[in-house]
């Protein structure tokens, strides 16, 4: 009888320790995906601050443009920042009719050709349909390797599940 309980147990014994190995496997496994979450958590943190410094650098080009095609002075746009702030009523026809007509709107010539510049997206799709590869294309554009991955992990075509 005391074999029968000896053997019956080893085999407990053994159950548990399988049992054991298998949730420390789990366990680990799922604290690797959580890292890796944080991994591409951090990488579209740093993909989205990106973003937005290219927007305000954007709107600010765009702020410069629209100050200098205006006709406005810096002072006149002083003026006006603080009559707004102080809640003056005094209205914008005064405003208009306060200014000497030379610096009245002119539209800008048609023959001036604007600078076009490709988006970022579309650098770096271009420079991947000619071959170069990511070490390449980030250097190129002076961006850093694991962004550009993440770009095309974005833009990649979602594979249909069966």
């Amino acid at each position: 009888m005391t074999v029968f309980l000896l053997i019956f147990s080893f085999i407990i014994d053994g159950v548990l320790l399988f049992a054991l190995f298998i949730m420390m496997k789990k366990v680990r496994k799922t604290e690797e995906l959580e890292l890796r979450q944080k991994q591409v958590a951090s990488e579209i943190e740093d993909l989205f601050t990106s973003y937005l410094m290219e927007i305000k650098e954007e709107n600010k080009r765009m702020e410069s443009l629209f100050i200098k095609n205006s006709g406005h002075t810096d002072f006149e746009y002083s003026l006006m920042g603080r009559k707004k702030e102080e809640g003056d009523s005094q209205p914008e026809e005064e405003m208009t009719a306060n200014r000497d007509p030379s610096s009245s709107y002119t539209p800008p010539d048609l023959n001036e050709k604007e600078s076009y510049q490709p988006s970022f997206h579309s650098q770096v799709f271009e420079l991947k349909e000619k071959g170069y590869s990511i070490e390449e294309i980030a250097r190129t554009l002076d961006k850093g390797k694991t962004e550009i991955e993440l770009l095309f992990k974005f833009h990649q075509k979602p594979m249909k599940k069966t």
